[in-house]
């Protein structure tokens, strides 16, 4: 085999673990990339945390609390409690929305809008706490 026959089986023939053309740092990341998997700690499901941005009332539909999920995920149907001033009023998710698209769970890092059921819109305010039961 000759010269140009190695150049051709790189260019065309090419591995995706080929990082001939990278430099130390992008093969690292590639690595890292490669056998990283996110985990915040703790299991689906045990524990979410939302901080409420703004509150707002739509009618016929109830309270929305919009703001960002700090920890864990939030599914449709799960139980919460908005803390207040060191109050606790339980309430439900009957819907969550992400940039005017209904989802069935959201998750850490996320703005969302959460719909809650039973809740009145004096239980609930700017920086109050939502978390999962």
């Amino acid at each position: 085999m000759g010269l140009l026959d190695n150049i051709k089986d790189k260019l065309f023939n090419r591995d995706s673990a080929d990082t001939g053309f990278m430099t130390d740092d992008e093969k690292e990341l590639r690595e890292y990339e490669e056998y990283y998997t996110p985990q915040s700690g703790v299991a689906d499901g045990t524990y979410a945390e939302f901080v409420v941005g703004d509150v707002f009332t739509i009618s016929g539909k109830g309270i929305v609390a919009v703001g960002t999920v700090t920890g864990g995920v939030f599914h449709v149907g799960d139980e919460v409690v908005i803390v207040r001033g060191g109050t606790e009023t339980p309430s439900v998710i009957t819907g969550i929305e992400q940039f005017r698209k209904t989802c069935d769970s959201v998750s850490e890092g996320a703005n969302a809008g959460l719909l809650l059921k039973n809740i009145d819109r004096k239980q609930i305010g700017r920086n109050d706490i939502i978390k999962k039961q």
